[in-house]
């Protein structure tokens, strides 16, 4: 696995689809972001009055382009799994994870270092892509493929792969409570075919139109 040699748009843009997701109870918010890339989401949460601290966390630097990174209050580089958080200990109001599960070949004890970092009132936002979606159907049963790609749910350094019930058996274990489950199609246009599709339905075909699914748990 090389993330050096991502795609520039992948670590770049602002994850509004997480941000709509956090209670604003007050604007002194702690936010944590693990996978911040560029500090682009951060960046605009602090900047629309949502947190007054921001800290990202990104598994490398990119060197060749330091003028992309956002101003955080701080911007910490490494592998999650084994830098030393031990100054955040049950210091965050909030922690998102935005597709990065799905890098993780043992998630598990990243959740539950995750969860010492956060309040006890604290949220936890996580994303990952949806194994189930049509798309990854279509793809494997009647393409016959599983080539990997440089993005996406087949992205070629994913470590895992997730559906709705998976996401919500592994926050299960490592004992966090559910508050929401949500897919993506939540987030698209309303008058979106897929969208009119799955309403005329009941919602039968959300896990099939959903690209992502989002989760918010607490301790």
């Amino acid at each position: 696995m090389n993330y050096e040699n991502k795609l520039e748009g992948y670590y770049s843009n602002i994850r509004l689809d997480l941000v709509r997701l956090i209670q604003r109870k007050d604007k002194e918010l702690k936010v944590l972001e693990i996978g911040a890339a560029y500090g682009e989401t951060l960046y605009y949460i602090k900047n629309s009055g949502i947190a007054s601290e921001v800290v990202g966390v990104d598994l490398f630097k990119d060197e060749q382009h330091p003028e992309r990174y956002k101003q955080l209050d701080n911007f910490i580089f490494g592998d999650i799994q084994s830098l030393n958080m031990e100054q955040y200990y049950n210091y965050f109001d909030v922690i998102l994870l935005p597709d990065v599960l799905e890098h993780i070949i043992e998630p598990l004890p990243v959740l539950e270092k995750v969860k010492q970092m956060i309040k006890q009132e604290g949220e936890i936002i996580i994303s990952v892509p949806n194994i189930r979606h049509f798309s990854a159907f279509v793809k494997i049963f009647i393409k016959g493929n599983f080539e990997y790609q440089d993005s996406g749910i087949f992205d070629f350094t994913h470590m895992r792969f997730y559906c709705k019930s998976d996401l919500i058996r592994l926050v299960e274990k490592a004992n966090y409570k559910v508050q929401l489950v949500e897919g993506s199609i939540k987030n698209y246009d309303k008058n979106s075919i897929t969208k009119i599709i799955n309403r005329l339905t009941f919602g039968f075909f959300e896990e099939f139109f959903s690209i992502q699914y989002f989760v918010k748990v607490k301790k």
